[in-house]
């Protein structure tokens, strides 16, 4: 995930430099118009890479997430079979197994 994060804030930061460089670009004559539109196009570009690194970074929490939900009905589940199964043993006259 810090990779994901470093990655955003590389490409945020790369987008701050484009929006700096359409500034500077205004700042000259009237024949600077392809400099404006390439940095324009160079900070569409860059907010792009950041939404697509989002993106990546959502989808791969969300995968994690439900990961851990498995995980943890998997826990929930055997914890109630060895309940269960102690409950029977108790009931039976033995000790139970607690899970061991």
């Amino acid at each position: 995930m810090s990779e994901q994060s470093s990655r955003f804030r590389g490409g945020a930061a790369a987008a701050a430099l484009a929006i700096v460089a359409v500034g500077v670009a205004g700042c000259g004559s009237d024949n600077n118009s392809a400099s404006v539109s390439n940095a324009i196009n160079s900070v569409n570009s860059q907010a792009q890479s950041v939404v697509s690194q989002a993106s990546t970074a959502i989808t791969h929490a969300q995968q994690q997430a439900q990961s851990v939900q498995s995980q943890i009905q998997s826990v929930q589940s055997q914890a109630q079979q060895n309940q269960n199964q102690n409950q029977n043993q108790s009931q039976n006259g033995g000790t139970g197994n607690y899970g061991y």
